[in-house]
């Protein structure tokens, strides 16, 4: 015991001082490295939720444009108009006359203000610009902005 009381006091105040200096350094050095080590992983996560994130923005346009495309070819079928009922089974069915009404192409009016935020967009139009020309909903104007933010970050 008296050689480790002697041992402690052969330290001077400024070697203790030091030493626990070092202690604190090298701690810092090993929770600068965890936090690299964890910076670079949330990265990696982050790249990936933006690629899974850009093909469901990218899904969504395909559907949105596949829904637009069966609007547009239902609008072109001709409309039934039914003028009698039949009351028995046994009655022959009567002929339904067709009402032919000239086809309107809803597909490039309706695509035309997502152009255009696409456009305003590229151009680094904030999403409330968007909103006030386009007529977009919020939430619509935030995808069109985000994915084309996603677009110049890749």
């Amino acid at each position: 015991m008296d050689a480790l009381t002697q041992y402690l006091n052969i330290f001077s105040v400024t070697e203790w001082l030091m030493s626990a200096v070092v202690v604190v350094l090298i701690i810092s050095l090993i929770s600068i490295k965890r936090q690299r080590k964890l910076q670079l992983e949330q990265n990696l996560s982050m790249q990936s939720l933006q690629r899974d994130l850009r093909a469901l923005a990218n899904a969504a346009v395909g559907v949105g444009g596949r829904v637009l495309e069966i609007e547009r070819h239902q609008r072109k079928r001709p409309t039934v108009v039914a003028t009698d009922k039949v009351t028995h089974q046994s009655q022959p069915q009567q002929s339904v006359p067709i009402n032919h009404a000239a086809p309107v192409d809803f597909y490039t009016n309706s695509n035309q203000p997502y152009e255009q935020a696409i456009r305003m967009a590229q151009t680094g139009a904030s999403t409330d610009d968007i909103i006030n020309v386009c007529g977009l909903s919020k939430s619509e104007a935030e995808l069109v902005a985000m994915m084309h933010r996603l677009d110049q970050a890749s």
